[in-house]
C-alpha cells in the first residue's frame, strides 16, 4: 500500500522523530547525571556519618583495654604495638600501659551491607604522657586519637554543596594525612581524640558485694564536700551544711536500714531496702557495681626499714614516690603506737605499707598519722583495728587502707574480717570487697568520715557516717570515663 503524504512531508515527520529523540535522550541523560549526583551525595553523606561510628568505637575499644589492665591484666592489649624510643612499633602486647609510652591498634574490617559505606575500621592511638599524671593522686589520665574510616562508593568524584565538600573533606584520590595514593579507593576518615580520666574506688559512702546491716540506733549517713566551703567548713563536714549524697548500695538483694536516716539513695540489685522510711533519695533495684580484686603492690622495702611492727614502730613517709614498707604483721597493745611521720611543716608526704599477715590493735594502741600524710595501708590477713584506732588529723582519703582479695569470696565465715573502730572520729578510706566489714563505735558521739566497701558491712554502735564527695576521684583506680570530647576536623 503506497503512502499518501508527499516525499517532502514524510521527510519533514522524519527529521521530527529524531529530534524528538534526541530531546528525551539529552533529557534522560539530563535525569540520569542528576540521579547519579544525588545518588553519589547520598552515599558520600552516609560514609562520612559512618566513620564517626568508626571512630567512637575505637574510643570504646581504647577504654575497654584500660578497664581491662585493672581486672585482667594478662589479658589487656592484646593485639597493640607499642612505640620503641627509636620510633618503631613493637608487635609485643603490654600488659599495662606505663606512663611516658603510646600504644597503637587497628581493628580489624567490619563489613557492612547498609547504603554508604561497604567497609569501615579504625586506628587508635592510647598516649600516657606524664604531663596527665595527676599531681595530688598521682594517677595517669590517657589521651585517645582514634581514626574512623570508611570506604566511599562511587568513584573519585565528590558531590554535593560547596559548604558540605568543605565539611566533609572527603579522601577520594589521596589521604590527606599521610599524602599516599589511595590506589582507585576513595575513604572518608574522621578523627576524634578523648581524655579519658580514672574513676577512684570510693564513688559511695557504703558499697557492698553482699548486703549492709545498719540495725543498730542512731545511725545516720549523709555526705558534705570537702571542696566546696558551702558544703563544709575549713573542708571538714559541718552539720549544719549537710548534703544529700550519702548514698549507699550493695550487689546484693539486701539492704536493712534498720532505723537509720540515710541522706542519699539506696540501692540493690533486684533486692530489697528494709525499713526504708528514714531514706531521703531514690530506693533502685537496678544497681550494680563492678569490684576489682586488690592485689598488693611488688615494691623493695626501703633500705633498713623494720620487717615488722609488734611494738612501738615508726615509719617515716616521703615527699613525691611513697616511701614503701613491708611488714610480716602488725600486733600492738597497751599504749603501743605505729607511727607515719611527716614532713615538719606538714606538707604532703606519701606511704605504702603493706602487711602480709594480720593487723591487730588492742588496748590503747593506736595508729597515728602525722599531719600532711598520705598512707596507702594493704593487709592480706585479717585486720582488727580497734583499741584507739587510727588518728588522722587531714582529710579522709590520707588514710586509704585495703583488704587483699582470696581467690573467691564466698561468704559468711570463710571469708576475712576486718573491724575498724570510730574512736575519736575516724577519717578513713576501707575498700576491702572480699572481706565482712564491721564498723564498731561506742557512745553517741562517734562519728566516721570516709567511704567504705566490702562483702558484708555491718555497723555497730556508730553514730554516723559522713560521705565526702570529693573521695569519688580519689583511691585505687576503678574504672576510666571520658573527661573531655572533640573531633579533630584537620
Amino acid at each position: 500500500m503506497k503512502s499518501s503524504l508527499p516525499l517532502s512531508r514524510r521527510g519533514n515527520a522524519l527529521v521530527v522523530a529524531l529530534m524528538m529523540s534526541g530531546i528525551l535522550a539529552s533529557m534522560a541523560a539530563a535525569t540520569t547525571l542528576i540521579l547519579q549526583k544525588r545518588f553519589r551525595q547520598a552515599h558520600q553523606t552516609a560514609a562520612w556519618e559512618e566513620a564517626m561510628l568508626a571512630a567512637e568505637a575505637g574510643v570504646d575499644l581504647a577504654i575497654n583495654e584500660l578497664r581491662t589492665q585493672l581486672y585482667d591484666p594478662g589479658s589487656a592489649f592484646q593485639g597493640w604495638e607499642t612505640q620503641n624510643p627509636d620510633g618503631s612499633l613493637s608487635a609485643t602486647a603490654p600488659t599495662g600501659l606505663v606512663s611516658g609510652t603510646t600504644a597503637y591498634y587497628t581493628s580489624t574490617v567490619f563489613l557492612r551491607t547498609s547504603e554508604g559505606g561497604q567497609r569501615s575500621w579504625c586506628e587508635v592511638q592510647i598516649e600516657a604522657p606524664t604531663l596527665l599524671i595527676e599531681p595530688n593522686t598521682k594517677e595517669q589520665w590517657y589521651r585517645v586519637r582514634s581514626l574512623g574510616i570508611e570506604e566511599v562508593p562511587g568513584g573519585g568524584k565528590v558531590a554535593g554543596d560547596k559548604e558540605d565538600i568543605q565539611l566533609r573533606k572527603l579522601d577520594l584520590k589521596y589521604n590527606r594525612r599521610t599524602g599516599q595514593s589511595l590506589n582507585g579507593r576513595p575513604q572518608a576518615t574522621r578523627m576524634v581524640e578523648v581524655l579519658v580520666k580514672p574513676v577512684g574506688t570510693f564513688r559511695l559512702a557504703l558499697l557492698a558485694a553482699n548486703e549492709i546491716n545498719m540495725n543498730n540506733h542512731n545511725i545516720v549517713v549523709d555526705s558534705y564536700d570537702s571542696r566546696d566551703p558551702s558544703k563544709s567548713t575549713n573542708a571538714f563536714y559541718d552539720p549544719a551544711k549537710r548534703q544529700d549524697n550519702g548514698d549507699i548500695a550493695t550487689n546484693g538483694i539486701l539492704i536493712s536500714a534498720g532505723s537509720a536516716h540515710i541522706y542519699g539513695d539506696a540501692a540493690t540489685n533486684g533486692g530489697t531496702v528494709l525499713n526504708a522510711s528514714n531514706v531521703t533519695g531514690e530506693i533502685r533495684d537496678d544497681f550494680f557495681q563492678e569490684l576489682f580484686p586488690v592485689t598488693a603492690p611488688v615494691f623493695a622495702p626501703e633500705a633498713g626499714s623494720p620487717t615488722s611492727a609488734l611494738t612501738t614502730t615508726t615509719l617515716a613517709a616521703a615527699p613525691g614516690n611513697p616511701a614503701n614498707y613491708l611488714l610480716s604483721a602488725v600486733t600492738l597493745s597497751g599504749s603501743e603506737t605505729l607511727t607515719i611521720t611527716g614532713a615538719a611543716d606538714g606538707s604532703a608526704t606519701y606511704a605504702t605499707v603493706v602487711v602480709s599477715g594480720d593487723i591487730k590493735l588492742s588496748g590503747q594502741s593506736q595508729i597515728i598519722l602525722e599531719p600532711g600524710v598520705n598512707l596507702r595501708l594493704f593487709v592480706k590477713g585479717n585486720a582488727d583495728i580497734t583499741g584507739q584506732g587510727v588518728s588522722n588529723p587531714g582529710a579522709p582519703l590520707q588514710f586509704q587502707l585495703y583488704g587483699c582479695d582470696p581467690a573467691s569470696a564466698t561468704g559468711g565465715t570463710s571469708n576475712k574480717t576486718m573491724k575498724v573502730a570510730g574512736n575519736g572520729g575516724l577519717r578513713a578510706c576501707v575498700y576491702a570487697p572480699t572481706y565482712d566489714i564491721t564498723l564498731l563505735g561506742g557512745g553517741v558521739t562517734d562519728s566516721i568520715y570516709g567511704s567504705f566497701v566490702g562483702y558484708d558491712i555491718g555497723m555497730t554502735g556508730v553514730q554516723s557516717v559522713h560521705y565526702d564527695e570529693a573521695l569519688g576521684s580519689g583511691g585505687l583506680v576503678s574504672d576510666y570515663k571520658v573527661a573531655n570530647w572533640f573531633e579533630d576536623t584537620r
